[in-house]
């Protein structure tokens, strides 16, 4: 029977890891071939949704981890998160705005 690994939300959350590892636990993901049965986004310990915000927005792991703890819907943690992102003006974070932007303004489905 196979143990699985702690997640690298928990351990960031724990801080045993950092945020800029997270490209560690997705390489070992995909290496990890048929034994690994959950969906990445499980694998990373993140729901489907928290995943989709943090490839939108590569910097926003802080503000993932601050809903979960404060137990507030991602949604509303986002908004102010984006609007930081905006008045930087940091041409990086472009990608970053524009994505965030978009689907903050869809309607939520829940």
């Amino acid at each position: 029977m196979r143990t699985e690994t702690e997640t690298f939300l928990t351990l960031l959350e724990q801080g045993r890891v950092t945020a800029d590892q997270i490209d560690d636990f997705v390489e070992a993901w995909h290496e990890s071939g048929d034994e690994e049965t959950r969906s990445l986004a499980e694998f990373l310990g993140m729901t489907d949704e928290e995943y989709g915000v943090s490839l939108m927005a590569r910097r926003s792991l802080p503000v993932i981890m601050q809903a979960r703890r404060e137990g507030r819907p991602l949604r509303v943690l986002l908004v102010p998160y984006l609007a930081s992102l905006v008045k930087a003006n940091d041409p990086m974070e472009r990608t970053a705005i524009y994505s965030l932007t978009h689907w903050l303004n869809k309607p939520d489905p829940t």
